[in-house]
C-alpha cells in the first residue's frame, strides 16, 4: 500500500506528518529533516517518498497547492479509474490553520535571498501547528485499516 500525506506543500507540514506517522520525529527536530523546505523536490510535483513503515507500506508527502481537497478527490478518482482500491493507495490530507500563510510564504520564498528571510517564519508557523499535525496523524493511525 501507498500512503500519501497531502497538504498545501509537501515539504513542510505533510513532511512532518509523514515522519510522525513513521515514529521518526521529535518536536524540535523537523527543520533537519531530509527534504525540509526542499523547493527543488516540491517544484517537480511528484509525491516525495519518505520511507517504508513497519508493514512495508510506502509513505509519501505531497503538496497540492491551494486546492488540497480537489487534489485529494482527483487522486481518489484516478485510483477508481485505474481499478485500484484503498488497499493500494490512501490519501490523508493534513490541514493547519495557517496553511494559506504557509503557501504564500512558500511562493514568496522562491528566490534564495528572500527564502532565507522567509524560512524562519515558516519554522515558527510550523512550530505553532505541531500539536495539530500530530493529532491528525494519531487519528489517522487509529482509524485506518492497513494491508
Amino acid at each position: 500500500m501507498n500512503i500519501i500525506f497531502l497538504g498545501t506543500t509537501g515539504i513542510h507540514h505533510t513532511l512532518i506528518a509523514a515522519h510522525l506517522y513513521l515514529g521518526k520525529l521529535e518536536q524540535e527536530g523537523y527543520a533537519n529533516l531530509k527534504f525540509w523546505d526542499d523547493r527543488n523536490k516540491e517544484v517537480l510535483g511528484y509525491p516525495i517518498f519518505i520511507d517504508y513503515d513497519k508493514k512495508r507500506n510506502k509513505i509519501y508527502s505531497l503538496g497540492g497547492g491551494w486546492e488540497v481537497l480537489m487534489t485529494q478527490k482527483t487522486i481518489e478518482q484516478l485510483v477508481k479509474i485505474m481499478d485500484f482500491s484503498e488497499q493500494d493507495l490512501v490519501v490523508k490530507p493534513i490541514f493547519i490553520k495557517r496553511e494559506r500563510i504557509l503557501l504564500l510564504l512558500y511562493k514568496i520564498g522562491r528566490f534564495k535571498i528572500v527564502n532565507r528571510l522567509v524560512l524562519p517564519v515558516i519554522n515558527y508557523l510550523i512550530k505553532k501547528e505541531f500539536t495539530a499535525i500530530k493529532q491528525q496523524v494519531e487519528e489517522f493511525k487509529g482509524g485506518v485499516r492497513f494491508a
